[in-house]
This record gives C-alpha cells, sequence and structure tokens, in this order.
C-alpha cells in the first residue's frame, strides 16, 4: 500500500531493488537526493551481485553503489531465515507467480526486517500486493517526486535529475505519476521512450 512521503527530519530506512538504484545512480545525484530525503537505503547481497553484472554489460552501478555504501546511504545484508525461506518461496514455482532473484529478495528482505520496500516493477508490486497487504510499498518515481526534495534540489535539479533517470535507466513510473511527469519535463517527455507514446504525446 502506498504510503504518505517522508516525516521531516526523522530519517527513513527502505529497503531497495536493483533497479531503483541503477535509477537512482542514473540521475546523477544519487547521494545528494538521499540525504535531502533523509533516507537510509538497504538491500539484499543478491542485489549487489546484480549490479556487479550491470558492470559487465557496461554500467557502473556496482562501484556507483560502493560510493553509496561509503557515504554511509546504503548497506547490504545477508537474509536471515525468515528472509531465506520467503526468498525460496518468490522464486520457485510457475512463471506467473515467482519474480526474478533481485525483487524477490527485495521484497524478502523488507518483509522479514518490517521495512518498506522501493521497487519498481509492475509484476513485483502485483505479487507483493496479493501475498503481503500490509507491506508499505513504495516506487523511485514516489522519492523523486517528494515535495520535500523539490524544496531541497529545486525542480530544475530535480527535473533534470528525472529525465536522466528516464533516458539513461529507463526508469518505470506508475501511472499516479505520469501527469507530474510531463508537468515536470514538459517537452523533454519526448525523448523518454521508456514512457508511453501516449504520455510522450502530450506535450
Amino acid at each position: 500500500m502506498r504510503q504518505p512521503l517522508f516525516f521531516g527530519n526523522r530519517q527513513v530506512r527502505l529497503v531497495a531493488d536493483t533497479s531503483v538504484i541503477i535509477n537512482l545512480n542514473a540521475t546523477g545525484r544519487a547521494s545528494e537526493i538521499l540525504r535531502a530525503l533523509n533516507i537510509m537505503l538497504q538491500a539484499s547481497v543478491v542485489v549487489k551481485d546484480e549490479l556487479v553484472v550491470d558492470r559487465n554489460n557496461g554500467r557502473h552501478d556496482s562501484g556507483l553503489a560502493a560510493d553509496l555504501v561509503a557515504g554511509g546511504l546504503l548497506e547490504f545484508h545477508d537474509f536471515d531465515l525468515d528472509g531465506e525461506g520467503l526468498f525460496e518461496s518468490l522464486v520457485m514455482g510457475s512463471a506467473e507467480a515467482t519474480l526474478d532473484d533481485g525483487e524477490a529478495a527485495t521484497l524478502a528482505h523488507a518483509i522479514s526486517s518490517g521495512l518498506p520496500a522501493v521497487i519498481d516493477e509492475r509484476k513485483a508490486n502485483r505479487i507483493a500486493a496479493e501475498r503481503f497487504p500490509d507491506l508499505k510499498l513504495l516506487s523511485t518515481a514516489d522519492l523523486l517526486s517528494s515535495e520535500i526534495l523539490i524544496a531541497s534540489l529545486g525542480a530544475e535539479a530535480v527535473a533534470a535529475a528525472v529525465f536522466n533517470a528516464l533516458r539513461d535507466a529507463r526508469m518505470a513510473v506508475p501511472e499516479v505519476h505520469h501527469l507530474w511527469i510531463v508537468d515536470l519535463l514538459g517537452e523533454r517527455v519526448l525523448d523518454c521512450r521508456s514512457l508511453p507514446a501516449s504520455l510522450r504525446a502530450r506535450p
């Protein structure tokens, strides 16, 4: 279930999926964004391994994630016993009812730790809503659309960060944020091929 975004000066701990870390890295301002929102990210070691694979494919997300770790903004965690069982239940079964390793690890760690999950993939959100209805879910776009972030960095800086994530990481954006994206980016949405064609035709 979607939750109100962030609460003043209280630090928020969130469990991040691989794509979320990639999206934040693509903004070019990941550290500033997390500090402005007073967020500490946690992620599974499975996610860490996926970021290394991305490096082998020509991306630099493993190194950028290491910078976030060094800055005290990201922690990687092994599963506890509950998390291990949840992970196995999310990767074993029919294709319709299972997730890839990173998404499954993110949900398993969020449930076992009691922390909200930040995850962008539609299927993962559907399965989370069906199996874990009390889990608090957020998206990368939820983070980037926070009024706290806009007040801290300024609307144009946030627009540039969002554009970078859309263009370079093909960030998925929930429908609830589509009009906000159009208002924020204006004609720049035409260059964001990850957005629906109908949305790119709006300006």
